[in-house]
């Protein structure tokens, strides 16, 4: 996995994983990601080749649109990139978003990455954005992917038939969501322990010369 610490500033930190903005350094590694047929076998992502400059400019788009949030993902321990963490159309009145999420690290896949990147962003939505509802849309044979969904809180809402074209086939598209109700009263304690009072401790510790 490299030996490599990251030394750009982190946005976001679990304990595991951690987000950061992207860096122009990062298109290589994600252009890899989006033209490895196994990574995007059940994505939209990944039908024609891209290079890494088509990834540049698209991800540059994307960074400079106000009402979207694109995060590379990275292995604390080391900085490896492993993947990216968005939030698309951004609505403040209706206090809405789309999240997304693609490990595009082979070695990180079944191991809880995801999870954790899912919980983060969602606590990051709710306690920073003030969202009132983050929903996604998932391939129905991404069961790994629904999986992890499912584990950091989102629930189904229903499904769009024969929305998906990959591989010959046609996937419906299920729909998950996770809204404020909810979040709340069964995650948030959990998470700002996790997320937030985890990160603060550690940082006065180290101010007060404990660690």
């Amino acid at each position: 996995m490299g030996k490599m610490k990251s030394s750009r500033q982190w946005f976001l930190a679990g304990e595991r994983a951690a987000l950061r903005p992207l860096e122009s350094e990062d298109m290589p590694a994600v252009a890899k990601w989006m033209n490895d047929g196994e990574v995007t076998q059940l994505m939209f992502t990944g039908q024609r080749p891209t290079t890494q400059a088509q990834v540049a400019e698209e991800l540059r788009r994307l960074v400079e649109t106000p009402n979207k949030l694109v995060y590379l993902v990275e292995y604390r321990k080391t900085g490896q990139p492993i993947g990216l963490a968005e939030l698309y159309d951004l609505h403040f009145t209706a206090r809405k978003a789309e999240f997304r999420i693609l490990i595009g690290e082979s070695a990180f896949w079944n191991r809880g990455y995801g999870t954790e990147v899912t919980e983060l962003v969602t606590f990051y939505g709710f306690d920073r954005l003030n969202l009132n509802r983050i929903w996604l849309g998932i391939t129905s044979e991404n069961k790994r992917g629904i999986r992890a969904y499912e584990k950091a809180g989102f629930r189904h809402e229903g499904a769009l038939r024969q929305d998906i074209y990959r591989n010959s086939l046609y996937y419906d598209s299920v729909r998950m969501a996770v809204v404020r109700d909810e979040y709340y009263p069964e995650r948030y304690e959990q998470h700002a322990k996790r997320f937030q009072v985890y990160q603060y401790d550690n940082a006065v510790s180290q101010k007060r010369g404990l660690k």
